[in-house]
C-alpha cells in the first residue's frame, strides 16, 4: 500500500493505491507499476512523498522527466566503511568523471575504473587503489579496513550521483523537512490499517487472494475514516517521544 500526494487541482489531498506482490520484490522495482496504473485511473500525481524503501537514482531522474512527477524521500546516509569515525568517505574523494579516475585526500590516484551492476543489479562503477598506492598511506587507518588491497568506492553512474549527492543535501533543509513532513499523515494511514486490520500479515495462500484481500483492507481503512468524519471523532494526538517529553519538561 502506498499513499501520494497529489496537487494538480492546487488542493493537496492523499491517494491511496494498492499494489501487491512477491515478498522477494524490492519497494523501488514496484513504483513504475504504482504509477502506470495511477495514469491510466487518470489520478497521476504531481508529487509523490516516498519512504527510504521506495527512492532510487534510477527513479529521482526518470519521474520528472518521463512523468512530471516531483518524486521525494529521504536518500540513505553514505555507509562508512572505515575504522574511525573520522575517517574519509565518498565524500573525501574527488572523482574526474572525463578521465574515469578517482583522487584520494592525499592526492594518490585510483588505478582501477569498473563499470557494471551492483548487488541489486543497477548500475554501478567500481573504483579502486592499488595495493601499492595505499599500503604505505599514513592515513590508511582512516581509510580502509582492508590489510591486502587498496580503497575501493562505489558509486553510481555521473547523472545517478548527482542527483542523489543533491537530495541528499536538500533533505537536510528546513524548506525540504517541511513539504515532507505531509508524509506522517501516510504513515498515520499505514499504522490504522496495521492496527485495525491486521495487514502486516495475510490470511491467504496466493496472489490473487492476497491482492483482493489489500483492497478491501484499503476500502475499510477509508470507510474507517468516513465514519469518523461523519461521526465528528477527533484527530488523535501526535505522539511524543521520550526525549520530546524531557525538553518538555525542563
Amino acid at each position: 500500500m502506498e499513499t501520494c500526494d497529489a496537487k494538480e487541482t492546487g488542493r493537496p489531498h492523499l491517494i491511496t493505491h494498492v499494489v501487491t506482490t512477491d515478498a522477494t520484490v524490492g519497494d523501488p522495482l514496484v513504483a513504475d507499476e504504482i504509477h502506470d496504473q495511477l495514469d491510466a485511473k487518470g489520478l497521476l500525481p504531481g508529487e509523490h512523498l516516498m519512504d527510504a524503501g521506495y527512492i532510487s537514482a534510477e527513479l529521482l531522474l526518470a519521474a520528472p522527466s518521463q512523468r512530471g512527477i516531483r518524486v521525494m524521500g529521504p536518500v540513505r546516509p553514505v555507509t562508512r566503511r572505515t575504522v574511525q569515525a573520522t575517517g574519509y568517505d565518498k565524500a573525501s574523494f574527488r572523482i574526474d568523471w572525463d578521465v574515469r579516475l578517482a583522487i584520494c585526500p592525499a592526492g594518490a590516484r585510483s588505478r582501477y575504473w569498473t563499470e557494471g551492476l551492483d548487488n541489486n543489479q543497477r548500475s554501478a562503477i567500481r573504483i579502486r587503489f592499488a595495493t601499492e598506492t595505499c599500503a604505505p598511506c599514513p592515513s590508511r587507518g582512516q581509510c580502509t579496513n582492508s590489510t591486502r588491497y587498496g580503497r575501493q568506492l562505489t558509486v553510481r553512474p555521473q547523472d545517478q550521483d548527482a542527483v542523489v549527492e543533491r537530495v541528499r543535501a536538500e533533505q537536510t533543509t528546513e524548506e525540504w523537512k517541511a513539504v515532507y513532513a505531509i508524509r506522517s499523515g501516510v504513515e498515520g494511514t499505514v499504522h490504522q490499517a496495521v492496527t485495525a486490520t491486521g495487514t502486516r500479515r495475510t490470511r491467504y495462500t496466493g496472489l490473487g487472494k492476497t491482492a483482493l484481500a489489500r483492497i478491501l483492507t484499503a476500502t475499510a481503512v477509508n470507510l474507517l475514516r468516513l465514519d469518523a468524519w461523519w461521526t465528528g471523532q477527533p484527530l488523535a494526538p501526535t505522539r511524543t517521544s521520550h526525549l520530546a517529553a524531557l525538553d518538555l519538561a525542563a
